[in-house]
């Protein structure tokens, strides 16, 4: 069997099968940009620039709306503590007793 091996080797040699055409490889990249029809896209830079700018204001406008909220919903809330403090400190603490006394016998 070692034989048979040897003898279809020698009668082979060391020429490849294959063959590639000459710049193959140096021609490729140029080959291929030709075949898919690679085009360059120009871009309106005003037009873009114009875009980004609006999109930006919008988020700018869009966060500064956020944060005017929060700090509104902020200040109600102390508002609201700050008033019921203010009334509880107005009235004594019988007045208070006899008022829900009273609402409860209701």
């Amino acid at each position: 069997m070692a034989n048979k091996n040897n003898i279809l080797f020698e009668k082979i040699g060391n020429e490849l099968p294959f063959s590639v055409p000459e710049n193959y490889f140096n021609q490729f990249a140029l080959q291929m940009e030709d075949q898919i029809g690679y085009k360059q896209v120009v871009v309106n830079r005003k037009i873009l620039k114009s875009w980004m700018f609006m999109a930006a204001m919008f988020v700018g406008v869009f966060i500064m709306g956020e944060i005017f909220y929060t700090t509104h919903q902020n200040n109600l809330a102390k508002n609201a503590d700050n008033y019921e403090t203010y009334v509880l400190s107005q009235v004594d603490e019988t007045s208070l007793v006899d008022y829900y006394v009273e609402q409860t016998n209701k």
